[in-house]
């Protein structure tokens, strides 16, 4: 007779099954919920070594994104550095055929910056690229007015102040500008759409003209006259090995009410020395009070040498607070001309 194979389960498995299920069966709920923590820590340290490890992986790219915008940021500066040397070496530009003179409005940047990923424009934002803020910094916002000699803001009240001093170069559709003592930035390429509309190239800043721009060839030929040396008048003299010549430009005193604004020099008798840097002459641009002895200094140029010639070894274009004016000082011979009936 044949034998059937027994489809039975093995006594070896059937037993380790019963042995399984008394196990189960003999466990105190103590014992389960030891189990049950035991299997929930390990749950949670699996979770914070995820976590760690996905942090890691953020701060790789963070600093990534930092090292790639610095070195963006570096390469820009030597890049504009030595734009500024290649037009510096270019002629002057004659304020005849230069037409960015004259006043315009400061409308700030057209368009939106940025792109990419947000963890590069946070990266960006944080370290600072060469543009960042260069709009309110190269022209602010409202009335600007361009000058032979400098960039100057209007105030709402008409006041003026000088934000810098400038060259130029170029002409036609694209004038650069090379400030002489704006230190946070090297230059400015300003290219025109139109007679009265123009952009800094790169940054995107907005520039409309103010007034009529058929108005621009008196106001191109008034700029020639500007730029025509300073004819400094002097006003007081101190001698001694201490003292200096008090000196002021008569065509460049700007009256707001009983305001007044001019430039002056002193031409000292011996060197000396700001925070180690050491000058013989001083140029300044002044604010009087005409209705009272005050005055506050806008901004001045040290130069190395005498009568504003030479490097220019300091300079600050930051308005300091108003000063009383002592009488027979060299701020009282100036403000008598700044405020002198015309």
């Amino acid at each position: 007779m044949r034998i059937r194979p027994s489809t039975r389960v093995p006594v070896a498995a059937l037993l380790a099954l019963c042995a399984s299920v008394a196990w189960a069966q003999a466990q105190t709920p103590y014992e389960r919920s030891m189990q049950q923590q035991q299997l929930y820590d390990l749950q949670q340290q699996n979770a914070r070594q995820q976590m760690q490890t996905d942090q890691m992986q953020r701060d790789q790219q963070w600093n990534q994104s930092v090292r790639q915008s610095q070195a963006r940021a570096a390469a820009d500066q030597a890049e504009a550095q030595q734009v500024y040397e290649t037009w510096k070496r270019r002629p002057p530009l004659e304020p005849a055929r230069n037409p960015l003179l004259g006043r315009w409005n400061s409308l700030g940047n057209g368009g939106k910056q940025g792109g990419g990923n947000d963890m590069m424009a946070l990266a960006q934002a944080l370290v600072g690229g060469i543009t960042a803020g260069l709009c309110d910094q190269m022209l602010g916002r409202g009335p600007i007015e361009f000058r032979p000699d400098a960039v100057v803001a209007i105030g709402a009240n008409g006041r003026e102040q000088v934000r810098y001093h400038a060259d130029y170069r170029g002409g036609g559709s694209r004038v650069v500008v090379l400030p002489r003592d704006a230190g946070s930035f090297t230059h400015m390429i300003i290219d025109f759409s139109a007679p009265d509309r123009a952009t800094v190239a790169a940054v995107g800043c907005r520039l409309s003209r103010s007034g009529d721009a058929s108005a621009q060839p008196a106001q191109a030929a008034q700029a020639a006259r500007a730029a025509q040396p300073v004819k400094w008048d002097l006003v007081l003299s101190r001698g001694g090995q201490d003292g200096a010549d008090a000196y002021v430009d008569r065509s460049s005193i700007h009256r707001a009410g009983h305001f007044a604004q001019m430039a002056s020099l002193w031409d000292f008798k011996s060197r000396q020395v700001y925070e180690g840097r050491s000058y013989l002459s001083a140029r300044n641009e002044v604010e009087y009070d005409c209705s009272s002895l005050r005055s506050r200094m806008l901004s001045a140029r040290a130069f190395a040498d005498h009568m504003g010639h030479g490097p220019v070894t300091t300079a600050s274009n930051e308005p300091l607070q108003w000063q009383a004016i002592n009488t027979g000082s060299i701020f009282h011979a100036q403000w008598k001309t700044a405020c002198a009936p015309s």
